[in-house]
């Protein structure tokens, strides 16, 4: 393109072409700042989109009505442990109701064969055992539990309480040493009431550790741990195993008396009441309850119900009520990860012992 003609004079060509090329620059720099303005604005767009769907879940909430669903007949240490947090958790948030769904048998397969498969909607939560559903079940009854434990979604732990033997008050048993004994030696039927498959567990293992006779002494499997404790109250059967939580009442009562607990130290409300592992080494089963969400529950609705849930459970009201209910919250649990990895601990510990026991 030539600008100047052979003087070195502007031609009138030249100026056209240099009229041409500015309108041309101009054309190119407008261009350009439109598209840094349009890819800016698309920009926000894109941003914006992407920001809906993250703001609809951190503002989701159930329907009104949670369905809350306890594998065990009513008065479980799980049904006590959940109403102590939703009763707190109803008050701060008064637009949600929880309300109990009794589904018992079987030591909670009959409710967790029912429960993994609902859709993951947000409606339903299950208050889950952590002993049987996640150790004992797949293992004695690999027939009847038709789910996989560790597909649910885990939430938080709510709360725990030691497992113990009670017996009726007339009973001559009162020791663990005493229990022991007469295991070994007797010569009539002595049964114990259990009403869930962790409660099983104390009992296979006592009689294993103890060579206690089998052919006389027998586990009773009740629809919850409140049905097995009516039993020894009214002098039904002999012993029971069950949470201390659901038996305390009875105690205070003046109806059952404790044989020993199975924790690992002995609880300030009652303490004098000896712990089983001293007497049975290795002896030490709590009872726990967690809040669980069917498998493929979107991650915004665990975070929601970890969010409303666990400041409840460490309130000053739920610590007074779990004091007086011999419960006690874990920290390290309320979390998603802590819960989970709490459970595959269990399972590595519990499991390998489990497998060895053949139930007759």
């Amino acid at each position: 393109m030539q600008f100047f003609s052979l003087d070195g004079k502007y031609s009138y060509k030249s100026i056209k072409n240099l009229m041409l090329l500015h309108i041309f620059y101009k054309y190119l720099h407008t261009f350009s700042a439109a598209q840094n303005f349009l890819g800016t604005i698309m920009k926000h767009i894109i941003a914006a989109l992407l920001l809906v769907p993250a703001l609809a879940w951190a503002q989701w909430t159930p329907s009104k009505t949670v369905t809350t669903t306890i594998g065990f007949a009513p008065g479980s240490g799980n049904e006590l442990s959940f109403r102590i947090a939703s009763s707190i958790v109803e008050k701060q948030y008064p637009g949600v109701s929880y309300i109990i769904n009794n589904r018992p048998g079987a030591g909670e397969i009959v409710a967790l064969n029912w429960f993994t498969k609902l859709p993951a909607d947000g409606s339903n939560i299950y208050i889950a055992s952590q002993q049987g559903p996640f150790t004992a079940n797949e293992v004695w009854f690999p027939g009847q539990a038709n789910y996989e434990p560790m597909d649910m979604k885990f939430v938080t732990t709510i709360a725990k309480s030691p497992l113990a033997i009670v017996a009726h008050t007339s009973s001559s048993t009162n020791t663990p040493q005493q229990l022991v004994q007469r295991l070994k030696i007797t010569k009539d039927p002595v049964n114990f009431a259990v009403g869930a498959t962790a409660h099983q567990l104390v009992f296979e293992y006592l009689m294993d550790k103890t060579q206690g006779r089998r052919d006389l002494a027998k586990p009773v499997l009740y629809k919850g741990p409140a049905q097995a404790l009516q039993d020894v109250a009214g002098n039904q059967v002999e012993f029971g195993i069950m949470p201390a939580a659901v038996a305390y009442p009875m105690v205070k009562a003046g109806k059952v008396k404790y044989i020993g607990l199975a924790g690992e130290q002995r609880l300030a409300q009652i303490p004098d009441v000896p712990l089983l592992k001293d007497t049975v080494p290795g002896l030490n089963v709590y009872a726990a309850w967690m809040i669980v969400l069917p498998p493929s529950s979107p991650q915004h609705q665990v975070d929601y119900y970890n969010r409303v849930f666990v400041p409840a459970i460490n309130s000053a009201e739920a610590k007074k009520l779990f004091d007086e209910n011999l419960m006690y919250a874990v920290s390290s649990e309320q979390t998603p990860a802590g819960a989970r990895r709490y459970i595959e601990g269990l399972r590595a510990q519990w499991m390998p012992y489990i497998k060895k026991i053949v139930l007759e």
